[in-house]
């Protein structure tokens, strides 16, 4: 029976804690609006009026347009004078500890006095207030009825400060920081600052023993929470408050590759949102616009692929199993179905006309471009070329290509057969022929080939290359073509550089990505000197000084290839982005790179424009934004940013920020 009654007060005891310790967090963001930033579940906050007989307008606040300190224009919340906010604190947010973060530009500072928090409902003069002093127009921060405490006078009329109150509740010290800056510590061991559940918090709104101590503010961030804040907190917010308190990214997403060209393709869509995995609590529901769903489930990755093209919609609501509170967010990916029609008007070959090909797009986004090499476009779709096979190209908006093959025929005797397609090695010569009764003959493209005029040139391809043989007779011409396809270049994969120990043994091996099967290639190691088998794929090298050792392998179709490792006997990282970029055509600073210093991938790289959309995506290390989205031009403005990589010694790096984008 003791042993029950125990167990059962310690479950009590174990269950209280766990109330205690649970973490609450209200956020707002003033989106003309006072309710909690959706998903999270909590109060709205209301317009209060100040106690007292003081004269108020009779709107509590309004939403003004504003621009931030990172440059964003957008609406925050200003409350008009003898007006707060009231923070109904009904889940015990804020207590004995608790942080208080408010990112605030003052207006008006009314008379001596202006009340920022109120905790006793009203009820007490007591709170933190911003002061005059006499012969200047800034304040102090006070501690009323404690005095100026931190710097004075400090704060002023146009400037945007991330304001940071947060108190221990085991020390009974509050911290105030400003921006990410320790301002003042104070010794609330009395308990003169401390919340109460279900005991409304007040934000610039006076009480009535001593009436009219108000003043107005922008707001364009608030956030409530049970846990107190170290100076690391703080610094994260602060680093981050541009995107903190404009971008709602619960329910954000990319969609890779997008647009796509194409269809069926398998399109890879990744949450990117702020909730860490397996975000325990919330509720994914996707819409995928008649996608199948190839993989993927809860928060994903999902790749999915859609049978037709166009534009799909991809939708994602995250929804706060808690409350039911919900967060919808939907994107396009667009999909093209582009195709190619043509009309052919043979020439004639007796009479030396040529003959004429018209082009038109279909299916895709115009305005379309025509080529008949891949590489020169034009928006005129007709052609007038000699007779002959060719192959046509068209490009829509979205930069979408596809080609097919024509044939302009003729009438004549002219014959041309060039020799079969063949396979050489990287860094050979191939001699190529062609039998035919030509008068002339001219080979392309010419790069690589020692007399494009001759019947039978010498080719030094460093590419597969489709050499276009045209033999002419008379006004006639027919053409024919033999792909050389070189064979990679055997890259030689070899044990990286490394410092090694004195006199130690230390395996050396070599392979080749492009060849599977080593057992018939042959391995060369030089010099020989303190290799154990220098023909081995991995011999052992007893070093006892800098040493370099090149190894050649030969793979069984005969093409070799080589690398060196070095071998010593016993040597930090950053990502930064432009504050600005001019994608004006001048060729200056047309694009958005990041600074990378000493690192080895990007995992992201994404540019958000003022409504949170994903203008830019990439985890390419050396791709950057060009300022267009969709195809559009670039559009001036501030665009917030975010990257993430791994440095060379394995470091994650995160960063964010915002970018200036002048035509």
């Amino acid at each position: 029976m003791k042993f029950s009654i125990y167990s059962a007060l310690l479950l009590i005891f174990c269950l209280a804690h766990a109330a205690v310790s649970q973490s609450v967090r209200h956020t707002y963001r003033f989106y003309e609006d006072l309710a909690v930033a959706k998903p999270e579940c909590g109060p709205g906050l209301e317009p209060w009026k100040a106690l007292g007989s003081c004269q108020a307008n009779p709107q509590e606040g309004t939403y003004v347009d504003d621009r931030l300190p990172c440059g964003v224009q957008r609406k925050v919340y200003q409350n008009n004078m003898n007006w707060g906010l009231m923070y109904p604190n009904s889940e015990g947010a804020i207590t004995d500890t608790y942080s208080i973060q408010m990112y605030i530009k003052v207006t008006d500072w009314g008379n001596i006095w202006a009340r920022i928090i109120d905790f006793s409902n009203g009820t007490l003069d007591e709170g933190i207030y911003f002061k005059s002093t006499p012969g200047s127009t800034d304040r102090c921060l006070d501690f009323y009825p404690s005095g100026i405490t931190g710097a004075c006078p400090f704060f002023n009329k146009s400037t945007y400060y991330l304001l940071t109150f947060t108190r221990n509740g085991q020390t009974g010290i509050m911290n105030v920081y400003v921006d990410n800056t320790l301002f003042t510590s104070y010794d609330d061991s009395e308990g003169k600052y401390v919340g109460k559940a279900g005991t409304p918090i007040y934000l610039f709104r006076d009480d009535a023993q001593k009436p009219c101590e108000s003043g107005t503010a922008n707001f364009a961030y608030l956030s409530f929470t049970n846990k107190y804040f170290a100076q690391t907190d703080v610094d994260s917010t602060f680093k981050d408050i541009c995107f903190v308190a404009n971008i709602n990214a619960y329910a954000d997403f990319s969609i890779s590759p997008n647009p796509s060209c194409g269809f069926p393709r398998n399109i890879t869509v990744q949450y990117t949102g702020i909730l860490p995995s397996p975000a325990a609590g919330y509720t994914f529901n996707w819409e995928w616009d008649g996608a199948r769903v190839i993989s993927g489930s809860g928060m994903g990755p999902y790749v999915v692929s859609w049978d037709t093209g166009g534009s799909k919609n991809v939708a994602l609501t995250v929804v706060n199993e808690a409350c039911g509170n919900e967060l919808y967010n939907r994107k396009q990916a667009v999909i093209s179905s582009l195709d190619l029609t043509s009309t052919i008007v043979s020439g004639n070959c007796e009479l030396g006309e040529k003959g004429t090909i018209t082009l038109r797009g279909l299916e895709g986004i115009e305005p379309y471009q025509y080529s008949i090499d891949s590489v020169n476009y034009q928006t005129d779709s007709v052609f007038v070329v000699p007779i002959g096979n060719y192959r046509f190209f068209v490009k829509d908006q979205n930069d979408c290509t596809i080609a097919k093959d024509m044939v302009v025929e003729f009438n004549g005797d002219i014959e041309l057969t060039a020799m079969a397609d063949t396979t050489v090695c990287f860094g050979e010569s191939i001699s190529l022929n062609a039998s035919g009764n030509g008068q002339q003959y001219n080979w392309s493209p010419a790069l690589g080939l020692d007399d494009p005029a001759s019947k039978t040139p010498v080719a030094s391809p460093v590419e597969t290359t489709e050499y276009v043989v045209t033999a002419i007779k008379g006004s006639c011409s027919k053409s024919d073509t033999v792909i050389v396809a070189v064979a990679p270049k055997v890259q030689v994969n070899v044990t990286p550089d490394a410092v090694v120990e004195y006199n130690v043994p230390y395996q050396l091996t070599a392979s080749s990505p492009q060849i599977m099967d080593l057992n018939g290639a042959v391995f060369a190691w030089a010099p020989p000197e303190g290799l154990n088998n220098p023909a081995s794929q991995s011999p052992v090298a007893i070093v006892r000084d800098n040493r370099s050792y090149s190894v050649e392998l030969t793979g069984p179709n005969g093409c070799k290839g080589s690398a060196t490792v070095n071998l010593s006997v016993k040597k930090t990282e950053n990502i930064s982005i432009p504050g600005a970029f001019t994608p004006n055509g001048d060729g200056k600073n047309e694009v958005l790179l990041p600074v990378l210093s000493e690192m080895a991938t990007i995992k992201y790289f994404k540019i958000y424009n003022r409504w949170g959309e994903v203008v830019f995506y990439t985890d390419q290390i050396n791709n950057g934004w060009d300022g267009r989205y969709k195809g559009a031009n670039p559009v001036n403005g501030t665009y917030v940013w975010e990257i993430e990589g791994t440095s060379l010694k394995g470091k994650v790096i995160t960063r964010k920020g915002s970018v200036l984008l002048i035509k």
